[in-house]
């Protein structure tokens, strides 16, 4: 039963990428400032996302990097992370030497407040949050408690392109954001992420993290850190051009794309809405999600088979994009979260892995499965087609 609108193809490459990258090629493509394509690149980001301070980084997860970096985490510090994400989120705080500290989930996959606030001690310096599948986390109680406790609030937007609390941008109101450009994600560069933050001692020891001499010249001006504008810290983390030349024109069409996903998933949360068993997962009443997937809470009490299964007969029958994430899970089941110090000689020993700390994660992972979240104008196309074959499916398996 596969068909044409069984596996969605993007990013579209359109004749404005494809113009974008061989201008680019014609251009420069080797760019050693914040000039050129980075510069124009920056720009549109900050104006699209109400940013202050933009810096374009070689991943995602460069991104993260230099957000813990330039905010200063460093051995002896605690952080709180989310119990449940991909774990390229906190990971790279191991190389900074920081303890991490767990925090469940809620039962929409993001990280509980209250089970941040339960964390906190002296050593603690600040807060991770990612908003999972593009589904901004509880910002009111999570800027009130780091408010009160004098922490900084780092966020991995990375899922949440375009996403809004109280109609303010996800990314735009908080101490630091990072944002993944990785093929998968919303506005993409192929490979490539952006760093940014309101404070400028922050984004400057970002600078010198890894875009030395040129760039770092120009816009490192802070008396403790100037001195090392030149060498930077030894590391050279910039974008490549031709993946800014890749994303820098999706920016313009941004805003029909995330209309477009959000007319798709109401119309894939109307059609799960009459089917027993399955629910969407809870979205704050200030939340408005940027769709990056659309997560489906599966009750296996209501069906003759379990989660593996029932997204097994999907995939069968022509639904490709039904998924149970992998990669993205309790990181508790990760050896690296158990014993870093075996890769990283900065990183505290004292690393301890409580189960309590996953509870919510665990049962959360156990029966999520997503939806990619189409746009364009084939997108009714793929709504009628994914939705049809739930319906056969748990017409198949309904108990």
């Amino acid at each position: 039963m596969k068909s044409r609108y069984s596996k969605f193809c993007h990013p579209k490459i359109n004749e404005n990428i494809k113009n974008s990258v061989l201008n680019q090629l014609l251009e420069n493509i080797s760019i050693y400032d914040n000039g050129g394509i980075y510069e124009r690149l920056e720009y549109e980001f900050k104006k699209k996302f109400y940013l202050k301070n933009a810096i374009a980084v070689n991943s995602g997860t460069t991104a993260l990097f230099s957000m813990f970096y330039g905010s200063g985490i460093t051995q002896g510090d605690e952080v709180i992370v989310p119990s449940y994400t991909f774990f390229a989120t906190c990971a790279p705080l191991h190389q900074l030497g920081a303890e991490l500290k767990f925090a469940d989930c809620k039962d929409n996959g993001n990280i509980d407040p209250e089970k941040v606030e339960s964390l906190i001690t002296s050593k603690t310096k600040a807060v991770v949050i990612t908003h999972m599948w593009g589904i901004p986390c509880d910002m009111d109680e999570l800027i009130d408690i780091c408010t009160r406790y004098n922490l900084l609030l780092l966020e991995d937007s990375s899922h949440a392109h375009g996403a809004t609390w109280d109609g303010k941008m996800i990314g735009s109101f908080t101490d630091g954001s990072a944002w993944s450009l990785q093929g998968k994600k919303i506005l993409t560069s192929g490979e490539g992420g952006i760093f940014a933050t309101k404070h400028r001692r922050i984004y400057e020891r970002a600078v010198l993290l890894g875009h030395f001499n040129k760039r770092a010249k120009k816009e490192v001006f802070d008396v403790d850190l100037k001195d090392f504008a030149v060498t930077g810290t030894g590391f050279n983390l910039r974008m490549h051009p031709l993946a800014a030349a890749i994303v820098l024109p999706q920016i313009s069409i941004f805003d029909k794309m995330m209309e477009e996903k959000r007319e798709t998933a109401l119309l894939l949360k109307k059609g799960i809405d009459n089917i027993d068993g399955l629910n969407l997962v809870h979205i704050p009443k200030k939340a408005n999600p940027a769709w990056y997937a659309f997560p489906i809470l599966f009750d296996e009490t209501k069906f003759k088979v379990n989660l593996q299964d029932f997204v097994k007969k999907l995939n069968e029958l022509g639904a490709l994009e039904a998924d149970i994430p992998n990669s993205t899970r309790p990181l508790n089941e990760y050896f690296l979260f158990h014993s870093p110090h075996k890769i990283s000689q900065n990183y505290s020993e004292k690393l301890r892995v409580n189960k309590k700390d996953f509870t919510n994660a665990i049962q959360f992972h156990n029966k999520m499965f997503k939806l990619d979240v189409w746009y364009g104008e084939e997108r009714f196309n793929f709504i009628e087609n994914y939705l049809f074959i739930l319906n056969l499916v748990v017409d198949l398996y309904k108990k």
